[in-house]
């Protein structure tokens, strides 16, 4: 510890030590000599004394100060070149060292001020060097080491870091508010849609409900004058059946926007396990007249007992929607032949409905396939809804439909339904 009064002079026990050997012709330095000679500040404080009894010439070369400057500033160099702010700790540290038993050692890290006031860190260790006859702490010997570059990384690694943290305190404060005004948002985007659903179900209704008393009025109408056609001229007749193609039309529309409208706006039917054989022969019997007046060939390769996670009524109606349109666009050259596969397949049970009709060209007509009030072949005429409300039906449980075919060779359509475990899907 830098107390006291630094002198030149050997410590006695040391110098007993110190004796001279021999090496190579060459006489071995004193430990005095070797001490004096290192970078570090090596010293021997008299507790009785309270001073330095022995210091190395580094403690001058260190602060700055000639030695008789050292000597002159005698037991006061403490006051002198310690940070006042450290003085304290160095008093509890020679507290510590006046405890030490056997060879134990402490070490303190402080402050001192060299001759051009420039602040340098030391690090001291310690170790008693004599005692009296009751043990008590007569001398320490210590060195000090400079770790100002090494403590002034640290201390501005601990900056860096206490500014990393404000600066993470303030990120995380900038997302919370963040999160607070994008909920608020949520909030109100999610009001402004609940408004514009309840006036798109509002229009819808209108649009399904109240327009279909005068449209099928307007039928009847047509219908009616049909009826006395052979009291019209012939443009008349022709002008009738024109209203009555657009009324039957728009009666077709007004029913194709019911369905939408249910599955859109209707709560979805719990999901179950359904009888995939069931619904296959139950649409089959729906479309028995249509199928028989296609001449079409149907097969069947579905394996026993196997189910899939559905609503029943709506499993039904989709594959009917599939066959329909399998006959819908039968290729006239040749017999229509339908086939209706299932099999396990990595992405989920998977049901095939294929034909050999006029087939698709795709993948270009395929936003026509499943798209609202498109279709992809000009005749026969139709709402383009089925594809649509069957896909549609699938998302809602979580399934998807998907297209394959070319023109003149016919079309698969693959159903994959929802996996046991898995998620539903949007509505």
């Amino acid at each position: 510890m830098l107390l006291s009064q630094p002198t030149n002079t050997a410590v006695p026990a040391l110098a007993e030590n110190a004796q001279p050997v021999a090496v190579c012709g060459m006489r071995a330095p004193t430990i005095d000599q070797v001490i004096s000679l290192m970078p570090g500040f090596v010293y021997v404080f008299d507790h009785e004394m309270q001073a330095n009894v022995y210091a190395n010439r580094s403690v001058g070369t260190h602060l700055g100060y000639r030695a008789d400057e050292i000597r002159e500033m005698g037991a006061g160099l403490l006051l002198r070149v310690i940070l006042p702010e450290d003085i304290p700790l160095v008093s509890a540290h020679m507290a510590r060292i006046s405890m030490l038993e056997g060879d134990a050692f402490c070490t303190l890290d402080y402050r001192v001020l060299t001759k051009e006031k420039k602040v340098l860190w030391l690090r001291s260790v310690d170790r008693v060097f004599e005692r009296d006859a009751d043990g008590c702490v007569l001398r320490h010997i210590g060195c000090a080491s400079d770790i100002t570059t090494k403590k002034e990384a640290v201390l501005r690694l601990g900056e860096l870091n206490a500014g990393l943290e404000a600066k993470v305190v303030q990120r995380t404060q900038a997302l919370a508010d963040l999160n607070a005004a994008l909920e608020t948002r949520i909030g109100e985007r999610t009001l402004q849609l609940e408004k514009a659903m309840g006036e798109l179900e509002e229009i819808t209704y209108t649009a399904t409900h109240d327009l279909k008393v005068p449209v099928n009025n307007l039928c009847r109408l047509g219908l009616m004058l049909e009826e006395t056609a052979q009291d019209m001229t012939p443009e008349q007749a022709e002008q009738i059946a024109w209203v009555n193609s657009c009324a039957q039309q728009l009666n077709h529309k007004i029913a194709a926007l019911v369905r939408v409208s249910r599955i859109r706006f209707d709560e979805i039917p719990e999901i179950q396990q359904s009888d995939l054989n069931d619904a296959v022969a139950n649409a089959l019997k729906t479309l028995g007249p249509a199928l028989e007046k296609s001449g079409a060939y149907v097969s069947v390769e579905i394996p026993a007992g196997s189910v899939v996670l559905f609503c029943q009524a709506e499993l039904e109606s989709m594959v009917a929607a599939l066959v329909d349109n399998a006959i819908n666009y039968a290729e006239p050259a040749r017999r229509l032949r339908i086939s209706l596969c299932f099999r396990q397949e990595a992405d989920g049970p998977t049901l095939s409905v294929a034909d050999n009709g006029t087939g698709l060209s795709l993948p270009a007509e395929l936003p026509k396939v499943f798209g609202l009030f498109k279709r992809a072949h000009k005749f026969p005429p139709g709402d383009g809804m089925a594809l649509h409300c069957a896909q549609r039906r699938l998302q809602r449980f979580g399934g998807r439909i998907s297209a394959t075919g070319s023109r003149g060779q016919g079309v698969e359509f693959k159903v994959t339904f929802r996996k046991e475990g898995t998620a539903d899907g949007a509505s």
